[in-house]
């Protein structure tokens, strides 16, 4: 049953935030997410603005990571490695790396 169609309110308040998550981290505009989706475009839109009214906005607030100053200073005071990997190819690799990409990166280097 398609849920733009569906006439449970619960199922409503269950589905449609999760659409309007959706559609606002996917990047695209109201009416190429429902033709992707096969979804009602008015519904879609009476539910952004009921999430919007009812919270202030569709998302909570997005938790972004904030450099600590230990962090920072790691960076000043600690120059990046270098690894010339030949001739014309550097790979400057900083102090606060992540040592799983890097053994990704190197093993695909290595091939």
């Amino acid at each position: 049953m398609n849920i733009a169609s569906s006439s449970d309110p619960k199922t409503g308040v269950r589905v449609w935030p999760a659409h309007v998550r959706a559609l606002e981290a996917s990047g695209l505009s109201r009416r190429e997410y429902c033709r992707r989706q096969r979804l009602s475009y008015h519904a879609l839109t009476y539910w952004v603005r009921k999430l919007r009214q009812t919270s202030g906005s569709a998302l909570p607030p997005a938790l972004v990571e904030v450099p600590t100053c230990s962090t920072l200073l790691l960076r000043r005071s600690c120059p990046p490695f270098r690894l010339h990997l030949g001739p014309d190819r550097l790979l400057e690799i900083e102090p606060d790396f992540d040592e799983a990409s890097l053994r990704r990166l190197l093993g695909v280097l290595q091939q």
